[in-house]
């Protein structure tokens, strides 16, 4: 036995050795890759063209990823663009003399509506200093072209392909699945068009959200097919047309001759006609400079005293600290000191949240409140701003919205399990339980909800449901009757909301931006962008600390009673002052 416990204790030290050799290399792999990919001054030459190559996602903020070239964003998954980058350097090159123009490429690129929205708008301010901007794709998709059509001019590869059929929306339907599951999803809810719980309670779309998804696809569609018909100076019967009968879907000489692009070409081609209107011999290379590139040149801002902050409230509303991609006690925080902060005189919250945790909604709208009394706050919406998006809004000074920004969905739901059913049929499994209190299990999943409980949950959401028409009524000056009118749950487009008063104009950033300056009453000032982003190194390390460390130590035959200490350190380093806490941690199941 005494042999048994010390090979078993050696076993523990060498995997536990083994893990730090591994982290030890990692950091040495981290390092020298850094020395690989170490980012160097750029001098950007006179006559020089910015490729802007869009391929990935674009998400409201990104950091610099140095081994994108070598493996992809975040070790083999989808490269992130960050639209604030995208849009701060084609601004930055509109003044910039030695930029000669932008040439757009768009094939692998991944964005909503609203942010090709924003970066449209700056293309379209771009060409204000009547340089050239001009789009080459082997593939265009609908949100692709959306954005190239914007060009002074749109190539196309001969054989690529064109992609352009209107908008759909697709909803997965869950309840045959469930009921072949024995799985009962009870749902409580306010709002008709709440439609969140559908796909686990009916098995096809109600009257009511086929509605409110009609109308919001075609308020959508109507703008994007508008703005691409009057930059490339089309008839709109020709466009519909176009897509109805799927013209240019196979058939790229339609789209020369229906006036989609410009001229049909390869790459090698469209690289000659750059040449060309940039007055380049043809034995001569272009000198371009990539949008990472670029994002490295600096130039001079004005300095003032005056700060606009720039508070991004990114993803689910969580009842948690929250990251760059969630949103919860992070922005509450950053409000009261954003509030504090002196040099802060007015604060613009961008929102790109389809809402999440009503509790949490609710504490943000109170520090909303509470900074609106001190400092203006307005509101950017991106791509959505919707049910608890806002309801972190709707208290501000001023809301902007992008034309094709989702917001509204003002209801309340909540959805429990009844397993009970699936365990003993399915996999026979039997839940005893033994309570002190009539429903001392209630909301569990082992069994349905009774009618106490069904009625409690109901009042609850009710309750929460009347307290979200309040808070909207009151930020945006409009009745109780009126927001519900409007609410139920529906969702709209911005232009539809603009017209409901629930924003107050359409635009993006920079509109909200520039609002926030007339508000405070500022004409010099300095924006600067908050919660600040951890560096990619930052992230990376703490990722393999908590994540990896962690995920392993737990699976460990040996190592995972450790596991739970190690997450109390985790925690104990994001907690300051006195904790009321218990000395150490009960679990009641």
């Amino acid at each position: 036995m005494k042999q048994f416990f010390k090979m078993a204790f050696a076993t523990v030290v060498g995997l536990f050795l083994f893990q730090i050799i591994v982290f030890v290399l990692f950091l040495i792999f981290v390092i020298g890759m850094v020395g690989l990919s170490s980012t160097q001054s750029v001098d950007v030459k006179s006559n020089t063209l910015l490729v802007l190559n869009l391929e990935g996602t674009i998400v409201e903020r990104s950091v610099d990823n140095p081994f994108e070239k070598y493996m992809g964003n975040g070790f083999g998954s989808t490269k992130e663009i960050g639209l604030k980058t995208i849009v701060d350097n084609i601004k930055k090159a509109k003044n910039d003399e030695n930029i000669a123009g932008i040439s757009l490429r768009l094939d692998k690129m991944n964005a909503s509506v609203a942010t090709l929205e924003e970066i449209r708008d700056a293309l379209t301010d771009f060409k204000e200093s009547k340089k050239f901007v001009y789009a080459y794709g082997d593939i265009y998709s609908q949100g692709a072209y959306y954005l190239a059509s914007v060009s002074d001019k749109v190539f196309f590869n001969p054989q690529g392909l064109f992609v352009l059929q209107g908008l759909s929306s697709s909803v997965l339907f869950f309840k045959n699945l469930l009921n072949k599951m024995d799985i009962e999803m009870q749902v409580v809810k306010v709002g008709t068009y709440k439609s969140a719980v559908e796909p686990y309670i009916l098995e096809s779309m109600s009257d009511a959200n086929r509605e409110q998804m009609s109308r919001l696809l075609n308020s959508i569609w109507e703008k994007m097919s508008t703005q691409i018909c009057e930059s490339r100076s089309m008839e709109a019967n020709t466009f519909q047309s176009a897509c109805d009968n799927l013209t240019l879907l196979g058939d790229n000489n339609k789209t020369l001759e229906l006036g989609f692009v410009d001229s049909l070409v390869y790459a090698d081609q469209y690289i000659n006609f750059l040449k060309k209107q940039m007055k380049i011999a043809d034995n001569k290379d272009i000198s371009t400079i990539s949008l990472k590139q670029y994002n490295n040149v600096s130039v001079k801002t004005q300095s003032s005293q005056n700060k606009i902050a720039v508070l991004y409230a990114v993803g689910n509303i969580i009842m948690d600290e929250g990251s760059s991609s969630s949103i919860g006690e992070n922005i509450t925080q950053e409000l009261i000191k954003l509030r504090k902060d002196k040099k802060v005189k007015a604060i613009v919250l961008r929102i790109n949240s389809g809402g999440g945790d009503a509790l949490m909604s609710e504490n943000i709208w109170r520090e909303v409140v509470k900074t609106k009394a001190e400092k203006p706050i307005v509101v950017s919406m991106g791509d959505l701003a919707a049910s608890g998006g806002y309801y972190i809004a709707c208290a501000a000074n001023y809301i902007v919205a992008q034309h094709n920004t989702i917001t509204g969905s003002i209801g309340v739901f909540g959805m429990f399990p009844n397993t009970k059913s699936f365990l003993n049929n399915k996999i026979g499994v039997n839940v005893e339980v033994v309570k002190t209190n009539a429903h001392s299990d209630a909301l569990g999943i082992f069994r349905p909800m009774d009618e106490v409980e069904r009625a409690t949950m109901q009042r609850n959401v009710n309750h929460t449901y009347d307290v979200f028409l309040t808070r909207v009524a009151d930020g945006r000056n409009l009745t109780k009757e009126n927001v519900d009118s409007i609410g139920q749950g529906r969702v709209w487009s911005g232009i539809d909301a603009l017209e409901l008063g629930l924003v107050d104009t359409l635009g993006n950033l920079e509109v909200a931006v520039n609002k926030a300056a007339d508000l405070a009453g500022i004409s010099n000032y300095t924006t600067k962008d908050y919660p600040v982003l951890k560096d990619f190194y930052t992230e990376l390390s703490e990722s393999f600390w908590e994540n990896m460390m962690i995920k392993y130590i737990k699976n460990s035959t040996y190592l995972q009673y450790a596991a739970p200490y190690l997450e109390a350190m985790k925690t104990a380093k994001q907690i300051e002052g006195i904790q009321t806490r218990l000395p150490y941690q009960i679990t009641i199941q």
